[in-house]
């Protein structure tokens, strides 16, 4: 949900029982600012200054953990903005998946599955500070099998993956197999909706799922009904984030 996410929605989604929440996506560094900028003109979205993030995330006031998805394209800013994000955060979460042609030209989003070196150097500039990493990517990329190998010898602790199948309101479990080969903790994503997709998802080897559609609609119904379920079904697992 890039750019729908902010503080004030955290302790709503606390409320209604999810394990974490994902913030953003946020703006990075200079060149994806300018593109956020550009991209709010036409869509309803946030566009935060990267100075500014550190602020921002101070007003989130939960006690699940918190993730970020951050839009970077320069290895050298995500470290720094990383290090003042350390104390904020749980995750920082690469974004890799967005589609918007202005993130993709200033580099940020899925042109960094074209550019896996400097994905790989984003990983590792995030990970010199206390944070999970996460990666978030988009499954039907054609470069998506090859970031993934790219990601196996990195520093990544978390692959967050968007299954969806392209038109068809629904997911492409083989994206999440695919994922879950690297031998990191994956969380699925896309038209989950039901306990049946849970099911889908966890057997496919994602290690949780995250929902947004639901949520922009408003409809807690669902959500609620997700959560107690991937409860019920996780307790006896021990689920967590683990560096392995």
């Amino acid at each position: 949900m890039s750019g729908h996410t902010g503080p004030e929605l955290a302790p709503e989604l606390e409320r209604h029982g999810v394990g974490m929440v994902i913030l953003g996506g946020y703006p990075g560094d200079d060149a994806t600012y300018r593109a956020s900028k550009l991209v709010a003109r036409r869509r309803d979205e946030f566009a935060v200054p990267p100075d500014r993030l550190p602020e921002e995330l101070s007003r989130v006031d939960v006690e699940i953990p918190v993730a970020v998805n951050v839009r970077f394209a320069d290895p050298r800013e995500a470290g720094e903005l990383s290090g003042e994000l350390a104390d904020l955060v749980d995750v920082v979460e690469i974004n890799a998946h967005c589609r918007q042609p202005e993130i993709v030209r200033a580099g940020a989003g899925e042109a960094l599955l074209e550019d896996r070196t400097r994905l790989i150097e984003i990983v590792e500039a995030v990970a010199e500070h206390d944070v999970y990493v996460s990666v978030k990517l988009r499954g039907p990329h054609p470069a998506f099998e090859d970031a993934l190998e790219a990601l196996r010898d990195s520093s990544v602790d978390v692959l967050h993956v968007d299954a969806m199948k392209p038109g068809e309101p629904t997911y492409e479990l083989e994206y999440v197999r695919a994922a879950a080969r690297v031998g990191v903790p994956v969380i699925g994503n896309n038209s989950v909706r039901t306990p049946e997709d849970v099911d889908r998802m966890f057997e496919a080897g994602a290690s949780a799922v995250s929902v947004g559609r639901p949520i922009l609609e408003g409809d807690w119904d669902v959500l609620e009904r997700l959560v107690r379920y991937t409860v019920l079904r996780k307790s006896s697992e021990g689920a967590g984030l683990a560096r392995t």
